[in-house]
């Protein structure tokens, strides 16, 4: 059962990443869109981690699908190729520490 949890949750965070990228890729310059999914994945393992349930499964499926590396380092080609050394330190720099913080925060919060 915790498979097929783990399968849903897989989906419909790939669908949700999409949607929110999709939206601040069409309105925005900067790559807002894998910043918010990333600090909001990272935010949301670091509630769901301690958990043993069969539904915490759908949680790490949903995190893991939603957040990505891959789109990140894309985001970071593209602006080195396009010499926007700002946006390229920026978004490294607002990636971890956002990241990182949030998941640090949801664990001090879940305990």
């Amino acid at each position: 059962m915790r498979l097929l949890y783990f399968f849903i949750g897989s989906g419909l965070g790939a669908v949700t990443r999409y949607l929110i990228d999709r939206y601040f890729r069409l309105n925005f310059a900067f790559p807002w869109g894998i910043l918010i999914v990333n600090t909001f994945g990272s935010f949301l393992l670091g509630l769901i981690i301690g958990s043993n349930s069969d539904l915490a499964f759908a949680g790490f499926g949903f995190c893991g699908a939603l957040t990505t590396w891959s789109a990140f380092a894309l985001d970071l080609d593209k602006a080195r190729r396009a010499g926007n050394g700002f946006q390229l330190f920026t978004n490294i720099a607002a990636n971890f520490i956002l990241g990182v913080g949030a998941l640090l925060l949801a664990r001090s919060i879940s305990g």
